[in-house]
């Protein structure tokens, strides 16, 4: 081999062994900084999407569950919202997840859990009184003192009570299904009962 063409292809691999060559190493997978900007610019994507290892990898109500006060309304929503399968109906709002992080429980969780609550077909009534009858899901945000609520539906409701409950009772068909009851204080006292007549509710 000539000496001058030994010394070219002595060039060309002392080039491709230097680092930071813009012409190879853009040629052969780019140089360090493009690679860490792409590196970076993947992370932020699976951020945005939700990093299966990042605080939301176990679900976004399993997060408020952990993050809200105990025994909080946002908390006591989560946990129910989790239980009746609707994660997927939250994983996916940036805001909430935001919100959740920010710790906005009150201002924006709460209302966005209620709103949760609605839009799967549950009734928000601020309070309730006696006699009222409940013919479909409901929630309850307001306290409840010695009331009787009379369950038309024959159906399975869903009761569900924000504020204390003392002294409540609960009345369905004889040949209805009993209504499922929940009640973020755990001190929260409601019976149910089958109406004593086969028609009517009494």
């Amino acid at each position: 081999m000539r000496p001058h063409g030994l010394l070219a292809v002595l060039l060309v691999v002392s080039l491709l062994a230097m680092p930071g060559c813009g012409f190879f190493s853009g040629l052969f997978g780019g140089d360090g900084e493009d690679a860490a900007a792409d590196q970076k610019q993947g992370e932020g994507a699976q951020e945005e999407s939700g990093d299966p290892n990042g605080p939301n990898a176990e679900g976004v109500l399993n997060r408020i569950t952990e993050l809200a006060e105990p025994g909080s309304v946002s908390q006591f929503l989560a946990r129910l919202s989790a239980q009746f399968g609707w994660e997927d109906q939250v994983a996916q709002n940036p805001g909430l997840r935001k919100a959740v992080e920010e710790g906005q429980f009150e201002e924006r969780v709460e209302p966005f859990l209620l709103g949760l609550f609605y839009k799967n077909g549950f009734s928000v009534l601020p309070m309730v009184g006696e006699g009222h009858q409940v013919n479909r899901d409901t929630v309850v945000r307001g306290a409840v003192g010695a009331t009787r609520l009379l369950v038309t539906n024959r159906e399975e409701v869903r009761i569900i009570f924000l504020s204390p409950v003392q002294g409540v009772q609960i009345v369905y068909h004889q040949d209805g299904k009993p209504p499922q009851v929940f009640a973020v204080n755990d001190q929260a006292t409601v019976a149910v009962r089958q109406s004593l007549l086969k028609w009517y509710l009494r």
